[in-house]
């Protein structure tokens, strides 16, 4: 096993003051570390990649007895890849508790839990205020409260406020992913292509499968016609089938959180 060098440090250092970093940023930070420490950086892309992802292993190696890892994902909103640093716990939405009070979690918690027993993977900015008045914690939140920590949360990368909307970031979905599992086995879906957690998607109304907007594009995108993947269901698919290049990021958000205002309808569970 090869063992961790500076140059791993500084790069694991930029992560746990970060947590997420898009894949621009991962590979700057992989070269400047490199760099200043003298270590050979390959500039072909396909070798580098190769490279980057053996540092990488090398790091999650030298961190796995502390349940941590760097792990790849993307962004639901574009398909943008991301690393984040997470904890491979199935406790680790407890951990939480050291940035959050029990009442601020209890809030996440159903947060979470509207936002994934939803169908389109977010929920309004006035129903999301509104979770204050079901909190059960004997310390109770005003809903001027709950915005600010709608805001913190932005902040810390736990979630994406974006016109009026709130959903769960590429970290929560990463570093959460068998809480919400577990939790919500029923409700809580698998994109039929990339068998990673899918909130945000397009859903087959035959059969229910599921598809991140981006994996769907990569499968209709040429196709003239479109049917549902999953097994024995063959379905017309009828949703819209943008380009790739899917518009929007989690990196880019329009912070939006009125007190009052009008909540976008959810699309009602089948």
């Amino acid at each position: 096993m090869s063992e961790l060098r500076d140059s791993h440090r500084l790069f694991l250092q930029s992560f746990m003051s970060r947590s997420v970093l898009d894949a621009k940023e991962v590979k700057a930070l992989y070269k400047s570390s490199c760099e200043k420490f003298n270590e050979e950086y390959i500039t072909q892309e396909d070798e580098r990649r190769r490279q980057l992802a053996e540092f990488v292993i090398v790091i999650n190696n030298s961190i796995k007895p502390f349940h941590m890892e760097i792990k790849k994902g993307f962004s639901e909103d574009n398909g943008t890849n991301c690393y984040c640093l997470v904890s491979t716990s199935d406790t680790a939405i407890t951990k939480m508790a050291s940035d959050y009070t029990a009442t601020e979690l209890e809030y996440f918690k159903k947060l979470i839990e509207l936002v994934v027993e939803s169908d389109v993977g977010y929920i309004g900015s006035v129903e999301a205020l509104n979770l204050t008045e079901s909190l059960t914690n004997t310390k109770k939140m005003s809903k001027t409260d709950a915005e600010n920590l709608l805001k913190r949360m932005k902040a810390d990368r736990w979630l994406i406020l974006n016109e009026g909307q709130v959903s769960l970031s590429t970290r929560t979905i990463l570093e959460l992913d068998m809480y919400i599992t577990d939790t919500y086995p029923e409700t809580a879906k698998m994109c039929e292509l990339c068998k990673k957690l899918c909130l945000k998607g397009q859903l087959c109304e035959e059969c229910g499968v599921k598809l991140h907007v981006h994996c769907a594009s990569r499968i209709f995108s040429k196709q003239n016609q479109r049917k549902c993947p999953g097994q024995r269901c063959n379905a017309e698919w009828v949703h819209d089938i943008p380009s790739k290049d899917v518009p929007g990021s989690q990196h880019v958000q329009q912070e939006n959180i009125p007190s009052h205002g009008q909540n976008r309808k959810r699309k009602a569970k089948h």
